[in-house]
């Protein structure tokens, strides 16, 4: 009976890439939440971040016509002490932009200058995150099948914080309309997670043990 052959140098190597590239791609498709950042307090501003942009694909279309996104982050523990509940938090110098394209959407680049908390409403719940731009130039109908796109950056109190802070990690985000009605479409961001960063370091830790080895040989 033959035995089996051994997989050449250059194979090997190439197996590794071809494995690196594919927890990279399945990264990107996987990633159905955003990691949030938060600092500040100790008698300083809070402020939430986060480091790469966010894509809503809206799947649903508002009842109410002429009205703007609200962006909503869900379920962050110590959010509406933080944030009090109804009361507008404007961000100094304003805050990330949000671009849309499609049916609906066409008021261009829109700039994100307050966030706030408040009370279970709708498809907002009591300790969700909610932001918007309150001078937004052209109000749209949020239209099925639009795109708006969230740049990264961050979110920043205008008043100092002493509570308890929300711990940084992965959470969910959807955009909702002035009503808070309905659940209009979940954003992604294609940043993987701290696990599949533990991978790759992994995979490429070890082909780069086999090249040295080679060259060794």
């Amino acid at each position: 009976m033959n035995a089996a052959k051994p997989i050449p140098f250059r194979g090997k190597v190439t197996t590794l890439l071809l494995a690196v590239a594919a927890i990279a791609g399945a990264s990107k498709i996987e990633a159905q939440s955003v990691y949030l950042t938060f600092s500040g307090g100790g008698g300083t501003p809070f402020v939430v971040s986060w480091s790469a942009p966010i894509t809503y694909t809206l799947t649903s279309t508002t009842a109410n016509s002429g009205v703007n996104p609200y962006f909503d982050f869900q379920a962050i523990p110590n959010i509406d002490t933080a944030v009090p509940v109804d009361t507008v938090a404007p961000i100094p110098g304003g805050g990330p932009t949000y671009t849309s394209t499609g049916a609906g959407s066409g008021d261009g680049t829109q700039t994100i200058n307050s966030f706030y908390t408040t009370s279970a409403f709708g498809v907002v719940a009591a300790d969700d995150l909610v932001f918007r731009a309150t001078a937004d130039t052209a109000a749209t109908l949020l239209t099925s099948g639009d795109v708006i796109t969230l740049t990264a950056g961050s979110l920043q109190n205008s008043t100092p914080y002493n509570g308890p802070m929300p711990v940084s990690g992965y959470y969910n985000t959807f955009i909702t309309d002035a009503s808070y009605q309905p659940d209009l479409g979940s954003g992604v961001s294609a940043i993987p997670e701290p696990s599949t960063y533990a991978a790759l370091v992994g995979l490429g830790a070890l082909g780069l043990a086999v090249v040295n080895r080679r060259k060794a040989a």
